[in-house]
């Protein structure tokens, strides 16, 4: 799939782009990147992007750059991979930097603390829409709604540390993939 030119400088720029205007990095860059990515210029399909945002948020460290990192890596190997990674931290660098530099004064400011809860709260909104985008694409069918409320609870009832909660539902989606190639075998036979 490839609509548009994937040169090292155009990725470089998309990637720019995505880290330049998503605030709260991470899941909440999910959406941004889908929709740059998949929707407007056609470079991956929808299920090659979902299926490395499900790797990049099992890989430790931050969820946005291994995302950019396997993205630039599908597009354009080790140089499209660089360039992917670059273009999403060199927004929030240079915003951290500018912040430091001369912002850090105002932060006390009624109407800047106002902005900044607006953001967080903008921020929910994101990574709503970021649930809302991979429910409607991977809950479909029982199996895959079990494993998610199997997740959900550990973390969200019990309590439990979150890798507790990606063990259990891996543990569970092993458990039924098996099942699901048991049953194929014996069709097949």
């Amino acid at each position: 799939m490839a609509s548009s030119k994937k040169s090292y400088f155009n990725i470089f720029f998309v990637f720019f782009r995505i880290g330049l205007f998503t605030l709260g990095g991470g899941l909440a860059m999910a959406a941004v990147m889908r929709h740059e990515l998949v929707l407007k210029r056609q470079w991956l399909a929808d299920e090659e992007f979902m299926e490395e945002m499900s790797a990049a948020t099992l890989i430790p460290g931050a969820i946005a750059v291994n995302m950019a990192f396997l993205q630039g890596r599908r597009m354009h190997g080790k140089c499209g991979a660089l360039a992917a990674v670059f273009g999403t931290i060199l927004p929030s660098f240079l915003i951290i930097l500018l912040i430091a530099l001369f912002a850090m004064p105002y932060f006390s400011q009624p109407k800047i603390k106002h902005f900044l809860r607006g953001c967080a709260i903008a921020v929910a909104g994101q990574l709503a829409f970021t649930c809302y985008v991979f429910a409607r694409k991977y809950l479909r069918n029982w199996h895959n709604v079990i494993v998610c409320a199997a997740g959900f609870f550990v973390a969200a009832i019990l309590k439990l540390h979150p890798v507790w909660a990606v063990l259990v539902a891996g543990g569970i989606g092993y458990f039924f993939c098996q099942i699901n190639a048991s049953l194929s075998k014996n069709k097949d036979k």
